[in-house]
């Protein structure tokens, strides 16, 4: 992959030159000690400029997809910053991060810091994502799934998930809103 990245700035560069998939799986794989730190690829998912932000996230899921022992150092300030992200080629990834924290069958480390985090914010946000008119359909979906992973953790997450999914359901109609709207509400039963 090149070189030892020794600052937050030739991470970006390095990130902005990505080209494909291949790239963003070997970064993800090439630890600390290479100079890919998880607190700067999560500080870089906030720049203004996009594509070294979307790159970022997107290391940043294959990062907690594979490596969760990596990840769960910037767990807590991952949440905490949730909110502040508005790039929804970003929440795309983040999504996918929070479907691995939440999923009830997840890894160890994320068991351990999902007891630990404030998941009102996390219902927050991702309810606030869902019903957010210009958030992207694949962002959307993902909710759900996060939402359904914490209907426990809230009386009244059941009850709007179902609401809300049934009206995207019929305000979009895409092939994924409905694939995955049939699937929620199903289980919501």
């Amino acid at each position: 992959m090149g070189a030892v990245i020794t600052t937050k700035q030739a991470l970006k560069e390095r990130l902005s030159a990505i080209r494909a998939k291949t790239e963003v799986l070997a970064l993800a794989a090439s630890g600390e000690e290479t100079g890919v730190c998880v607190d700067w690829l999560h500080e870089l998912c906030y720049e203004k400029d996009k594509t070294p932000a979307f790159r970022a996230a997107w290391v940043l899921e294959h990062i907690a997809a594979s490596h969760p022992e990596r990840f769960v150092p910037v767990v807590s300030n991952f949440i905490n910053r949730l909110p502040e992200q508005h790039n929804p080629s970003c929440q795309r990834h983040f999504t996918k991060i929070l479907m691995e924290i939440t999923h009830p069958k997840a890894a160890k480390p994320y068991r351990q810091a999902y007891a630990e985090i404030d998941r009102e914010r996390v219902v927050e946000t991702v309810f606030g994502w869902l019903i957010d008119p210009c958030t992207p359909v694949a962002v959307q979906v993902n909710c759900m799934d996060i939402l359904y992973h914490m209907r426990n953790e809230y009386d009244w997450v059941t009850v709007e998930l179902r609401q809300q999914t049934e009206f995207l359901m019929m305000r979009h109609g895409s092939a994924a809103m409905l694939s995955r709207g049939k699937k929620i509400i199903g289980k919501l039963r």
